[in-house]
């Protein structure tokens, strides 16, 4: 599974709440972590569903967290019902009550039940089952030496004293019994229809490991394996460190059929420490998993405790490392999975809505754009080309808009290098050998489009090009795309995720479309192929175009029918040539020169006539 995500907790104000969500979603991550502390589940329960639709409205999938629900979780959100429940909570191997929920305790187990019914009524994909562990000494005020549970209960359950310390036998006891505990509530979520993900300290011994790593992901009815290896909070070199885990988590999912999914930090790290979260991902990507989440949002500069004042650098190094490059466009829309069962005039509206934001992110790109268009022109005029390359949807897209060009505007300047064989689009050499054939060069631009960003045979066709030395552009719908990266310059048209999963030919078909034909059709207007908006370099081939012709030099001269047509007999058909010579008040020959001497353009032809 490939995904990328984040957590995000503390703001429960719908509206924040989702301008934060907007730029998740725009920096390319795909999953965001919501914790539901008990303070939510008292006060918030209605907001977190609010939040949870609008991040499925952004194609965000779900995971909520017991955030420091009884404390046998992690996270450092307080525990109301330890309050209220102090018959229910673990007691340390000196006789001491603590306020922790005890994980065999059947109150405690009900009321994480009733908490789990409360994240699935929110609406999440996932319930995270994070870091269940026995109560923490120093989380408690007690000294590091103290352990729990010696309850009525964990006596009864487990038909040992409890009296000789943490034994083999009494670790043994502690273990099964957080599995055991795990079980119950993977299989009330199951029951429920809900999909359940179990995030493992990164331990294997001690007295907050779990030795036995195959006894959970076994479990049935567990979807996600997780583990949240923190170098840092252990003291561990971070490559190594997370590698070992990574391996591990990645091994025991793959024997029990169920998704690996890392987590790394982002909070309480330096600039120093970028290297180090760098390799952290390469290790778990190493090790084949390609489920990547951070905590937290903004790398959590916003909480005091946890912020550092390298924050901004270290969020972006982390979104860089993990989320750019994942397809938005592939992603998932959770909140359509009943798209089929639908009135059909509510998909027309879906869509139809979904469309309308295309052109707002081509909006958001205009600065590129025009860019692109002003080196395009400098190029053509110095007898270059606009080559376009493209494979699937992207590639018939630009074909078809370089075919337009030449009868639209009497060009052959326009090309495209481009696959119709879908299995053609895995070719890094194809497209390499294509675009070379074409005898590329300096004065050519060459724009490569792909949705994705990492078609194989568009990226080896722009890498060729930018052998040979021509100007190369990236047309991509995602940001931080490897074909960007790869380019001279980036126009990424971000639409997010598509109606239909990966159906690209939607809206960011649509994307392509408009801005290849923006880019095509202002170049050939700086190159004078229009008088004002009239299309006046028409290659009248037949006779719908040689009206349209006639009726561009009418509108541009206002001359009588008759001179019209006259002057167009003598140009030949050329409109641009019958325009100056009507508006200049001489012969198509001398026309002729004046258009060569002013490159086409009609208004420096004829400019001591029309101002």
């Amino acid at each position: 599974m490939t995904r990328a995500g984040v957590s995000y907790f503390g703001v429960r104000i719908p509206r924040h709440v989702r301008r934060d969500l907007q730029d998740i979603a725009a920096r390319g991550y795909t999953a965001v972590l919501h914790t539901f502390s008990e303070n939510d589940l008292a006060y918030y329960r209605g907001t977190m569903a609010e939040i949870v639709a609008a991040s499925h409205e952004l194609g965000l999938e779900v995971q909520i967290c017991p955030w420091g629900v009884g404390r046998t979780f992690g996270g450092e959100a307080e525990s109301r019902w330890v309050t209220f429940h102090p018959e229910a909570c673990q007691v340390l191997d000196d006789g001491r009550r603590v306020a922790t929920g005890c994980l065999n305790h059947p109150l405690y187990r009900a009321f994480c039940k009733e908490w789990a019914d409360a994240a699935l009524e929110a609406g999440t994909d996932y319930v995270f089952w994070d870091e269940p562990h026995w109560t923490v000494p120093e989380h408690v005020g007690a000294e590091d030496d103290r352990w729990a549970c010696c309850c009525e209960v964990c006596r009864e359950r487990s038909g040992l004293g409890l009296s000789s310390g943490l034994t083999p036998e009494v670790l043994a006891f502690r273990e099964a019994s957080t599995v055991d505990f795990l079980r119950e509530m993977v299989a009330h979520v199951t029951a429920q229809g809900g999909k359940n993900t179990i995030c493992l300290l990164p331990l294997t011994e001690g007295p907050h490991g779990v030795s036995d790593w195959d006894a959970v992901a076994s479990l049935p009815g567990l979807n996600v394996l997780a583990t949240d290896p923190y170098w840092k909070n252990f003291d561990e070199e971070a490559g190594s460190f997370v590698g070992r885990f990574a391996r591990l988590l990645a091994e025991t999912a793959s024997r029990h059929r169920v998704d690996a999914q890392m987590w790394l930090p982002s909070f309480g790290l330096t600039r120093d420490d970028i290297s180090d979260l760098e390799s952290a991902v390469e290790a778990t990507r190493a090790a084949g998993i390609d489920d990547l989440w951070t905590w937290g949002y903004e790398a959590c500069g916003h909480m005091t405790t946890l912020a550092t004042p390298d924050a901004p650098l270290v969020w972006e190094a982390v979104t860089q490392a993990l989320a750019r490059g994942v397809s938005t466009t592939e992603r998932e829309r959770v909140d359509l999975r009943d798209l089929d069962l639908r009135p059909t005039a509510e998909l027309v509206r879906l869509i139809n809505a979904e469309d309308r934001a295309v052109a707002e992110a081509v909006s958001a790109a205009a600065e590129p754009i025009a860019a692109a268009i002003d080196a395009v022109v400098e190029r053509l005029e110095a007898g270059g080309r606009l080559v376009y390359v493209g494979a699937g949807t992207s590639g018939r897209l630009a074909a078809g808009d370089a075919a337009e060009c030449g009868p639209t505007f009497s060009t052959d300047q326009v090309v495209a290098v481009t696959t119709e064989e879908e299995a053609a689009e895995d070719d890094a050499a194809a497209g390499a050998s294509e675009l070379a054939a074409l005898g590329v060069g300096t004065t050519d631009v060459v724009v490569g489009v792909s949705a994705s960003g990492r078609t194989p045979y568009t990226l080896g066709a722009l890498e060729r090009a930018k052998e040979q030395g021509a100007l190369t552009f990236a047309l991509v719908c995602i940001g931080g795309s490897e074909l960007a990266r790869q380019a001279d310059h980036a126009i990424e048209v971000e639409v997010g995720p598509e109606v239909i999963a990966g159906s690209t030919r939607m809206k960011a078909g649509t994307a392509q479309k408009l801005v290849l034909n923006t880019i095509s059709t202002i170049s050939m207007v700086r190159l004078g192929k229009t008088f004002g908006n009239l299309m006046v370099d028409v290659q009248a081939s037949n006779d719908k175009l040689r009206a349209r012709a006639r009726r561009a030099v009418a509108v541009a001269t206002a001359a009588p029918e008759k001179e019209v047509a006259a002057a167009i007999a003598a140009a030949d058909g050329d409109a641009k040539v019958a325009i100056v010579s009507l508006l200049a008040g001489v012969d198509a020959q001398t026309a002729r020169l004046r258009l060569s001497a002013a490159r086409g353009v009609i208004r420096e032809a004829v400019e001591d006539v029309v101002g």
